[in-house]
């Protein structure tokens, strides 16, 4: 039987993050976690927009009531702001169980950078989930200590756009200053492609680093959401796309749902990729994509970036 959101067991006193949950898969997600009863901290660049989204989850489906929901101010695009936000939310709370790194963009302009000098969809997909969970690993790890084992976890997002990353030479362009968005600049969908390869990349780091935690990188899916609105897509094709193609967000959210929930996952699967409907997969969108040495150098290159922005400390 395929999963789904009654497979999700009880998550009464369970402490969760779900970062751009206020849209798309990262509000089905919260939904389906409030409606388990765990506590959620949605994680978003505009207070407005979660309120709004939390308001319509809890008018829309009562069950959600049954958890408790707060919001967290994060900007992945700048360190020092992911890193605000993991402090805002230590301060708040001493257990995480489960943190979602859902936020992302995709198709902006070519040559986009964030405020930090990096290639804008490297530095929200990549970077700036890397030193948010960075900030969090403490009480990650603190919550493991005392946590049945594999019940902690880590959800990275990721996506078969891995793919778009090139095949030939280096996949993802670390020794560019800016990580794609130079003199020369990557296409959107190659930055794209930098970036989710990226997460899986790490993930897999993460994993081999933190086994008492444990990591998973999903692909949704096509979805129904907005991550294409950077891209100039017009109407009329959107709307064709939602029809034929793209998934409702009920289906994007079940895979990640089921990365961060499931007790049927066994230790053996820390660091996987997973592809709809809830499957691990050994087919990789990217032929580096399991490319340990590859992973360090990414892993090596987000301390090092972390730190030249003054983002860093909290060593685990």
């Amino acid at each position: 039987m395929p999963f789904s959101e009654n497979d999700v067991p009880d998550l009464t006193g369970k402490i969760a993050i779900v970062t751009g949950g206020n849209s798309g898969i990262g509000k089905q997600t919260v939904a389906v976690l409030l409606s388990k009863g765990a506590k959620v901290y949605v994680a978003a660049r505009s207070e407005a927009k979660a309120k709004q989204a939390i308001k319509e989850l809890q008018e829309a489906r009562p069950e959600t009531k049954k958890g408790q929901v707060e919001y967290i101010t994060l900007d992945l695009s700048e360190a020092k702001k992911a890193k605000a936000a993991a402090i805002d939310f230590k301060q708040r709370e001493s257990r995480l169980h489960l943190l979602f790194n859902n936020a992302g963009i995709m198709g902006v302009p070519k040559g986009s950078k964030s405020p930090d000098g990096y290639e804008l969809q490297w530095a929200t997909n990549v970077f700036g989930p890397f030193v948010f969970t960075h900030h969090l690993l403490p009480v990650l790890k603190a919550t493991a200590a005392d946590s049945p084992p594999g019940t902690v976890r880590i959800i990275n997002t990721s996506s078969s756009g891995a793919g778009q990353a090139p095949k030939k030479g280096e996949p993802i362009p670390l020794d560019d200053p800016t990580v794609g968005a130079g003199a020369n600049p990557a296409s959107p969908s190659a930055c794209y492609g930098h970036g989710k390869l990226g997460d899986i990349l790490w993930t897999r780091e993460l994993a081999k680093r933190h086994k008492d935690i444990w990591s998973f990188a999903p692909h949704p899916g096509p979805v129904q959401s907005d991550l294409i609105r950077h891209m100039g897509i017009p109407g009329p094709v959107v709307w064709c796309l939602n029809r034929v193609v793209f998934k409702p967000v009920e289906y994007g959210a079940l895979t990640q749902i089921f990365a961060g929930t499931s007790p049927t996952i066994t230790a053996d699967k820390n660091g996987s990729y997973l592809v709809p409907l809830a499957q691990f997969t050994n087919s990789l969108p990217h032929p580096r994509a399991n490319d340990d040495a590859l992973g360090k150098k990414v892993w090596d290159w987000c301390e090092k970036a972390m730190n030249q922005h003054d983002a860093g400390d909290d060593a685990i």
